[in-house]
């Protein structure tokens, strides 16, 4: 919800340019005009250019490399499409626009699903900075295609096919929010950049600079000659001077954000985003302020609740004026304006003063803004029970916490025991015992693991205060007991979708992978653990409850179901876990002779393989870095195979690093390509998503060979498999 800020902020200049198209539905046609049909010039037949044997084979050399441990290896997929989907996650920054570029060149309604599969959390991979990255680069060279499509963000198209016959309102994309961050950060010219300030300074104006602090604070710096003798100054006078010194700084820092806003508006591409934005707030608040006029004449208080269900959320997070997003952008005001445009539809009076001849632009801008936050946003928010309301209010024994979501579930369950420590407790009895639920599905595996290591920490420690020690053990094994029902509500989540059947996960735990108690739940090693733990209980019997590790020398790790998350982590702290990167071994070491010595028949061999790791793997026994003879350790191992009559298993390589490397290219049978940190991947290799997807795949073939070539398991198909779910089919490219 965005921040509740005083409505009059003396200090923002709350007005806006006139802008005529804020009001006309065919705005974008207005400022973003369909360019017309590009007409084929006749040119000359064209002649096929002159090829050489040896120098395909040079240019074929192009592409080998080497891992960070010298294994021969290979630096792109050969497919703009597939390396796209490889690399727009949240590691890649510097040579984004050049792969997009690539991508859409080659295929760009399937890089436009890409890009929207960066942001969904039910059917992609959930990263929201990397999203607005990739969206940058789409609202710079495809304007009107990136502000068409915004409404896939906040609207609900993921739906479960296992959830036909049951009462599936379906899952957004991403959330309202996205659209004020996108405007914001196209706002402050970080749309598309490396790095945001805005996201992670909270959208807070630059610190004001004050007197009297060292300079590692923002003081003024040493002075180069001896100071003056100090004269006692009143501490009243003081402070007065203080408070004129930052007034006067936000005042400054208020124009300066309202001239690059009126600046921006100048540009037809932004006014294009900064109307869209506006629009779709505004309609939606004018459903939702209806909706809920409609229910205080309802009486039946169940027929009511069921009538309230239809508010979406766009009252939570519809900017509050003078809010974070607001104080850059002035949405607010532009909201204000559409809702009062639409005045005689709505349930509600709009001020009188509001009508008057003589009011100027700004006091109305005000008026209107008051008026949205008073008689709008905040009934809205009252009906949708939203837990930022009671908490900012200290009425935190009214909070419905089966309705809290799941970020806000993680990073304020201490405010809620410490508040509240009663009700909260019977709540998570409750949720423990299956009574009631806790929202988890939202978050990544890796975060909710990286909370069971750090609160684990602080059981056992002991500290110089006894008691002191005591109330944070009490405060961490709370924090546990959610994360282990977040974790729960995840995997019940992902089964919803399905299983996956003959299927077994191997999990890096070598040096490169990072440190298991680091700290940073980004570092490899945490994702690669908790995919490999969901793998085992997604998977079907006899391949469920279990893993391999490898670093070394590999290991089958047994895991017991009856044990909780936080005692099957301790216990996954003694595995044996090494320097090396002996990905191999796996299969030379451990699956290959047990198959031979017990005479495993091929129909009994593990099918498919899960590898969880940064992929650099160790150069193994066979490889060779020479131009000629290049082998990565894929080629290898299914050489290996061969040799003893057996087919290799289908190999997953889930790609959890920065490097970009890859062991095969995007049409080698027998293997997928996959990276990020998200679950919701693992549906491909659902019975549920395979047919979804396969059914969509059937209607760009154009005759069987080409439906065979699909039907084929190999990155490209795997790939388009994962875009081509319908909750993308609502992607348009228009420009």
């Amino acid at each position: 919800m965005a921040s509740t800020s005083s409505v009059v902020a003396t200090t923002q200049r709350v007005g806006l340019p006139d802008i005529p198209e804020l009001f006309d539905p065919a705005f974008l046609d207005l400022l973003l005009p369909k360019s017309a049909p590009a007409t084929e010039a006749f040119s000359e037949p064209q002649v096929a250019a002159p090829t050489n044997p040896m120098m395909q084979a040079l240019h074929d050399t192009e592409n080998q490399t080497l891992t960070a441990n010298m294994a021969p290896t290979l630096g792109s997929t050969l497919s703009p499409t597939l390396d796209a989907f490889r690399s727009l996650d949240g590691f890649k920054k510097d040579n984004l626009a050049e792969v997009l570029t690539k991508s859409w060149a080659e295929d760009a309604t399937i890089t436009l699903r890409l890009i929207w599969q960066l942001r969904s959390v039910p059917d992609g991979k959930g990263e929201k900075e990397a999203f607005y990255r990739a969206f940058g680069w789409l609202y710079d060279n495809h304007p009107r295609t990136a502000v068409s499509n915004l409404h896939l963000l906040y609207e609900p198209v993921c739906f479960n096919a296992n959830l036909k016959n049951k009462n599936d309102t379906g899952r957004a994309h991403g959330y309202w929010k996205d659209l004020l961050n996108i405007l914001a950060l196209a706002t402050v010219g970080e749309l598309g950049s490396g790095e945001s300030t805005f996201l992670h300074r909270g959208g807070r104006a630059a610190p004001v600079k004050r007197r009297g602090r060292g300079r590692r604070f923002g003081g003024r710096p040493p002075r180069s000659t001896p100071a003056e003798p100090k004269v006692r100054q009143d501490p009243e006078e003081h402070n007065r001077e203080s408070q004129c010194e930052a007034r006067e700084a936000r005042a400054s820092a208020g124009l300066e954000r309202y001239e690059v806003l009126t600046s921006k508006l100048k540009d037809p591409k932004y006014r294009a985003l900064y109307i869209a934005v506006a629009r779709q707030f505004a309609t939606r608040l004018c459903t939702d302020i209806s909706l809920l006029t409609q229910s205080e004449s309802i009486s039946a208080h169940a027929d009511r609740l069921t009538h309230l269900r239809q508010l979406s959320l766009v009252g939570k997070w519809a900017p509050s004026a003078g809010g974070s997003h607001d104080r850059f952008t002035n949405i607010t005001t532009a909201i204000s304006y559409l809702l009062h445009d639409s005045r005689t539809s709505l349930p509600i009076t709009f001020p009188s003063s509001l009508e008057s001849a003589t009011i100027d632009p700004l006091q109305k801008a005000t008026i209107l803004r008051s008026f949205l936050q008073r008689w709008v946003l905040a009934p809205l928010r009252t009906a949708s029970e939203i837990p930022e309301t009671y908490m900012s209010a200290n009425r935190w024994n009214e909070i419905k916490y089966t309705r809290v979501p799941s970020l806000c579930m993680k990073n304020n369950s201490e405010l809620f025991f410490k508040h509240d420590p009663e009700g909260f407790q019977d709540y998570m009895i409750d949720v423990e015992s299956g009574k009631k639920t806790i929202s988890g599905a939202t978050l990544m595996p890796n975060e909710i693991l990286h909370q069971i290591v750090k609160n684990s920490s602080e059981f056992n420690e002991i500290k110089k205060y006894p008691k002191l020690a005591e109330f944070k053990k009490t405060i961490a094994e709370n924090k546990v007991r959610v994360a282990e029902a977040q974790w729960n509500t995840l995997i019940s989540k992902l089964r919803e979708s399905g299983s996956i059947d003959n299927a077994i996960a191997i999990c890096d735990v070598s040096g490169s992978m990072g440190s298991f108690t680091s700290g940073d739940p980004k570092m490899p090693i945490m994702p690669a653990l908790a995919l490999s733990l969901i793998l085992s209980k997604l998977s079907k019997p006899p391949f469920n409850d279990g893993f391999i590790t490898f670093s070394s020398r590999p290991e089958f790790v047994r895991l017991d179901p009856t044990k909780s998350l936080y005692d099957t982590v301790a216990g996954m702290v003694h595995t044996h876990w090494e320097m090396n990167t002996n990905f191999n071994a796996v299969f030379m070491k451990l699956l290959l002779p047990l198959a031979i010595k017990h005479q495993v028949q091929q129909e009994d061999m593990i099918k498919r393989l899960f590898v969880f790791s940064d992929m650099q793997f160790d150069e193994a026994g066979g490889q060779s870095s020479d131009a000629a003879t290049w082998e990565t350790n894929y080629g290898v191992i299914e050489k290996a195979y061969k040799a003893a009559g057996y087919e290799v298993p289908q190999v997953v390589f889930w790609d959890l690093s920065q490097y970009g490397t890859t062991e095969v290219t995007a049409e080698r049978t027998g293997v997928a390509l996959m990276n990020g940190f998200s679950p919701a991947l693992m549906k491909v290799f659902m019975g549920e998503s395979e047919e979804e997807e396969l059914e969509g795949w059937e209607k760009v073939t154009e005759d069987s060979k080409k439906a065979k070539k699909a039907d084929e398991f190999n990155p490209l198909n795997t790939m388009r498999k994962s875009v081509m779910k319908k909750s993308f089919d609502g992607l348009v490219v228009v420009d």
